[in-house]
C-alpha cells in the first residue's frame, strides 16, 4: 500500500463518519439565510448529533456554492 491508497481509504472510512440532514425551514433562527434562496442541512461528525445546537451548511440553489453557518442553537 503507498500514501495515495491509504489516503483513499481514510476518506471513504471519513465519508460514512458524517451525518447530513436536510431541512425545509431552519430550525433556529439564521442571520442572513433565506430558506428560498438556498437549501440548509445539519450535519454531525462521528455520531449523533449532539444536544445543545447543531452545525449548519446551507447550498444556494442557484450558484451551488456551500456557507458553513457553523454550530447555531442552545
Amino acid at each position: 500500500m503507498n500514501i495515495k491508497e491509504a489516503e483513499r481509504l481514510v476518506r471513504k472510512h471519513l465519508t460514512y463518519q458524517v451525518g447530513i440532514a436536510y431541512h425545509q425551514e431552519p430550525p433556529v433562527s439564521i442571520y442572513n439565510f433565506n430558506p428560498e434562496e438556498n437549501f440548509l442541512f445539519s450535519y454531525s461528525l462521528f455520531g449523533p448529533p449532539m444536544v445543545d445546537g447543531s452545525n449548519y451548511i446551507a447550498v444556494s440553489k442557484t450558484t451551488g456554492e456551500v456557507r458553513v453557518l457553523g454550530r447555531l442553537g442552545d
